[in-house]
């Protein structure tokens, strides 16, 4: 793709993101490169002026890694009330934060040096949010340009005694006001959430980027995705980690 069109995308990806709008549904057809994807992400990041605060990411069955920023701006504390419903019109998961504390190594990443790293840990909610016409149907590459979905994250209070905890079999509850609406223990889709920051930091090392301290990464849905209600409060709460909150208007 030549630079006027990777241009034209990401100024209308970003305002999209500023609006919650959809793109239009030929919007993104040249785009066929991951290569591509990551450029724009990096472009949308300049166009609202954000600063990458943390990142998400997955492993599609059968496919490479993916990877996006999230952006300080879209960063909510627990208890707030949310400002835009909208934020969330594809659902809501439970999430575990890590706190980068200290540099990771660019490339060849290891359990312990994650472990060396974090910080802390925090309850978290990721607010699901597309930009694409075909949601989460779209291609991958389309989805990793539109930031893979996300709309923004409610962060809980950081946990520093984490260490001793095992994370792969922690108990996640999610109430919506006083219903009981997901109850489950482990369930983390990279089994060991720590794995987590380790294909992420080794992923960003191939693009040259690394995970730098101050950031954080989200690690994965416990819950599925939820689809939340107006004048609804969520509220999630990891055992031994603590609990986040998050009021809808």
């Amino acid at each position: 793709m030549n630079e006027p069109i990777l241009s034209a995308l990401a100024k209308e990806l970003a305002n999209a993101h500023r609006t919650k709008g959809i793109m239009a549904t030929d919007a993104l057809e040249q785009l066929d490169s991951f290569v591509n994807a990551y450029d724009i992400q990096e472009r949308v990041c300049a166009s609202l002026g954000a600063r990458v605060a943390g990142w998400k990411v997955a492993t599609p069955l059968g496919a490479p890694v993916m990877s996006a920023p999230l952006y300080d701006i879209d960063c909510i504390e627990s208890e707030a009330v949310l400002a835009d419903i909208a934020l969330l019109r594809d659902g809501v998961e439970c999430e575990l934060a890590f706190r980068i504390d200290r540099p990771l190594p660019l490339g060849n990443c290891t359990r312990d040096d994650v472990l060396e790293a974090v910080g802390a840990v925090m309850p978290a909610f990721e607010l699901l949010c597309s930009r694409l016409p075909a949601k989460f149907s779209s291609p991958r590459e389309h989805i990793v340009a539109d930031g893979m979905g996300n709309g923004a994250v409610v962060l809980g209070q950081p946990c520093l005694d984490w260490r001793g905890l095992d994370l792969n079999s922690l108990e996640v509850t999610l109430w919506a006001n006083d219903r009981l609406v997901v109850q489950k223990q482990g369930s983390n889709p990279f089994g060991d959430p720590l794995q987590a920051v380790v294909l992420l930091c080794n992923h960003l090392a191939q693009r040259g980027q690394s995970l730098t301290a101050g950031t954080f990464v989200l690690a994965g849905s416990h819950t599925g995705v939820y689809q939340a209600q107006r004048g609804e409060q969520l509220r999630c709460s990891f055992s031994d980690v603590g609990q986040v909150v998050l009021n809808l208007p």
